[in-house]
């Protein structure tokens, strides 16, 4: 079994959010949830284990998703959607575990989730 801190010599690009906007993202009530956003990667196939994970920093609000990839996924972005995210910081990373038990890991995305009403950013 391959060690996961071996992924980091390959490391895969970070996920994106589609809804994030500077790293950060403000909820409204047109924002639901939040799609996070896998790019395929390099020998991507159908089997590939993808494990996202959404560390907050607390347990109850951090989780954890997976998605097998299908073979007619194969060369597609995999999607994750988060519900109702909490306001607050957020570490965004993903590992792929492949069926020959190589295990490879993504770049952080660092992201920050406002309430509605927080930004006072330039508009």
């Amino acid at each position: 079994m391959t060690d996961v801190s071996d992924a980091s010599v390959d490391r895969l690009a970070a996920p994106t959010i589609d809804e994030a906007v500077d790293s950060a993202v403000v909820l409204d009530d047109g924002i639901p949830q939040l799609v996070i956003r896998v790019e395929p990667y390099a020998g991507m196939s159908g089997g590939d284990q993808v494990y996202l994970r959404w560390d907050t920093g607390v347990l109850r609000t951090s989780r954890v998703e997976t998605h097998v990839v299908d073979a007619t996924e194969v060369g597609h972005s995999t999607l994750f959607t988060i519900p109702t995210p909490r306001p607050g910081a957020a570490r965004v990373s993903y590992v792929i575990s492949r069926a020959t038990g190589e295990w490879r890991a993504s770049d952080r995305l660092d992201i920050t989730v406002r309430g509605r009403g927080s930004w006072h950013g330039p508009r």
